[in-house]
């Protein structure tokens, strides 16, 4: 080991390291993995007293299309539409499907007429239709 590294090792007591530790633990703990993204912004429609104030709607295509060209890779466009974070994680482990999924993603939300379909979607293909259930219920 260099000089360096036994100086950045010795920056952290123990405890210092203990209490770390113990704190992704318990951040772990808590997370209860049913988390969704955010997505669009929405207005709640309780607002009052702002009628002299013009609203702004946010083009979703223009947006989430820019996050896939920019930040498709990491799943910036999917969290913006709003999914699980497992589809999160599959796409910044994979890098974007190594770029296939990103450029796929980019080009049905540049082409489809109704982008609801891909709106809280947990699947990581957005764009593959659900299975459909072989037995009855």
């Amino acid at each position: 080991m260099g000089k360096q590294q036994r100086l950045l090792l010795s920056r952290f007591t123990v405890e210092e390291m203990a209490r770390m530790r113990n704190l992704f633990i318990w951040l772990f703990l808590i997370w209860d993995g049913s988390a969704r993204a955010g997505g669009p912004f929405e207005l709640r429609s309780g607002t009052t007293g702002m009628d002299s104030v013009e609203m702004v709607v946010e083009n979703e295509r223009v947006i989430s299309s820019a996050l896939a060209v920019l930040l498709g890779p990491f799943g910036a466009h999917r969290i913006y539409l709003g999914t699980t974070p497992k589809v999160a994680i599959i796409y910044g482990v994979t890098f974007g499907g190594f770029g296939v999924l990103v450029l796929l993603d980019l080009g049905h939300l540049l082409f489809t007429k109704d982008l609801s379909a891909y709106r809280n979607n947990d699947r990581v293909f957005m764009w593959g239709a659900p299975k459909e259930r072989l037995t009855p219920q």
